[in-house]
């Protein structure tokens, strides 16, 4: 059998829409040289810097249908999108100076298998979306790669925020149905509503979540029969690259036997733990003193609507 980076080339898809600032993902370097990525940000791209096998970066918007589309931009980039929020909701949560419309431009959009397909990808194993409120509509036009892909990333919604957007639980159920299971939610975004003591309330209601769903086990056996080894050995790439190294290494330990032994090797190392970064160590201590953080954030009025993300 091949050696694990010769297998991967070509061969290990990872598309990140809605990429704005994120960084490199922390793999061997000998894994990132094999990985193809597709990063796709209408606003602006990633800071990722790693010679990786194949870069893709496209600036036009990726929707649930081609087309033509309007793309409005906010004055905050993190807003932009081709739907507008749902009537009132804005009001709702005083987030008028987040959603100020700028401008409504016309865009050429295109689905996710069409850009593969142009760009001769033939596969898609990783898809992360963090599309404002488009992501449910991106991997239901996906659909063709279900059961094949072996993890989601989604920012989805438990109360819709923008137009024709569905509820969590619509995506949940949609994946689960081939397949799929919630291993965590990675990050839950509480707002608060525009009250009267809104400055002294230190949480509001949870709208949304990064969602991380992943390919059972059971199913990398059924369907993947002779390639199961390489798609085993792609979703521990995959769960160590998100910080869920525990993960990866159960994976690796359930399919040990399928697996060879010079893969067993690399991939040990890639779950083995490591000592934090200076940005874990930050994290990790912003997760013990985030109550005192809300409530100190909220008191000098310097955020309504506190974001802190819990993953890794």
């Amino acid at each position: 059998m091949k050696p694990l980076c010769d297998a991967l080339k070509d061969n290990f898809t990872i598309a990140n829409l809605g990429c704005i600032g994120d960084a490199d993902y922390r793999l061997p370097r000998s894994i990132v040289k094999a990985l193809t990525v597709v990063e796709v940000d209408a606003e602006g791209g990633a800071r990722t810097q790693s010679d990786y096998h194949r870069k893709i970066q496209i600036t036009a918007p990726i929707a649930g249908t081609a087309g033509k589309k309007p793309f409005i931009r906010n004055t905050f980039a993190g807003t932009c999108s081709l739907l507008r929020p749902r009537p009132g909701k804005v009001e709702e949560f005083a987030m008028q100076q987040y959603f100020n419309e700028v401008a409504a431009t016309e865009m050429e959009c295109d689905t996710l298998p069409n850009l593969l397909k142009r760009e001769k990808v033939s596969g898609l194993d990783f898809l992360k979306t963090d599309v404002e409120g488009l992501d449910s509509a991106i991997i239901q036009s996906c659909q063709e790669f279900f059961g094949k892909t072996l993890a989601f990333q989604a920012e989805l919604r438990f109360d819709p925020f923008y137009e024709t957007e569905p509820c969590f639980h619509e995506t949940v159920s949609l994946l689960a149905a081939h397949g799929y299971e919630v291993l965590d939610i990675i990050h839950i975004d509480r707002w608060k509503y525009a009250t009267p003591n809104w400055k002294w309330q230190l949480e509001g209601r949870a709208v949304w979540a990064d969602f991380l769903f992943v390919l059972k086990p059971e199913k990398l056996a059924a369907n993947f029969g002779a390639d199961a080894p390489l798609a085993v050995a792609k979703q521990i790439i995959i769960a160590a690259m998100l910080g869920k190294k525990n993960y990866g290494e159960f994976l690796l330990q359930r399919f040990a036997a399928i697996l060879p032994e010079d893969w067993k090797k690399e991939l040990r190392l890639v779950v083995k733990p490591r000592g934090l970064s200076l940005n874990q160590i930050r994290q990790s201590l912003r997760r013990q003193f985030m109550p005192l953080e809300l409530f100190l954030k909220h008191r000098i009025n310097r955020s309504r609507h506190v974001s802190i993300r819990l993953g890794n």
